[in-house]
């Protein structure tokens, strides 16, 4: 699952995933819509862009976790900002924190280590 407020950073890097693996993923237009769909999606993985507006990225993390509590998909936080990432890859919630813009191919690698069966 990507979840990021920008539709077309969205729509893009699924698109270049599903196109660059055997991934299948799901599109979430911001924090309510992934916390809506995250327990029927069963999402392996989340990537979360961690400044939405009037979304905190840690308090999404916290929500999008008891709302997948029962498959326990890895979460990696995406950002531009520094600080953030920073922070994010110090929080036991994430398994992974990725400066934007990202390197989709470190990406894929990332992914395919933190979820192998997907």
């Amino acid at each position: 699952m990507v979840v990021d407020d920008d539709h077309d950073l969205v729509d893009a890097l699924c698109e270049w995933i599903e196109l660059s693996s055997d991934w299948t993923v799901v599109r979430a237009y911001g924090p309510a819509e992934a916390i809506a769909r995250a327990a029927s999606a069963a999402p392996d993985a989340i990537l979360l862009d961690m400044e939405m507006d009037g979304f905190d990225g840690f308090d999404t993390a916290e929500r999008l976790s008891a709302a997948t509590a029962s498959t326990h998909p890895a979460l990696l936080a995406l950002t531009g900002n520094a600080r953030l990432c920073e922070a994010a890859s110090h929080d036991a919630r994430f398994a992974a924190a990725m400066l934007k813009p990202t390197d989709l191919t470190g990406l894929l690698q990332l992914l395919e280590e933190l979820s192998p069966i997907h």
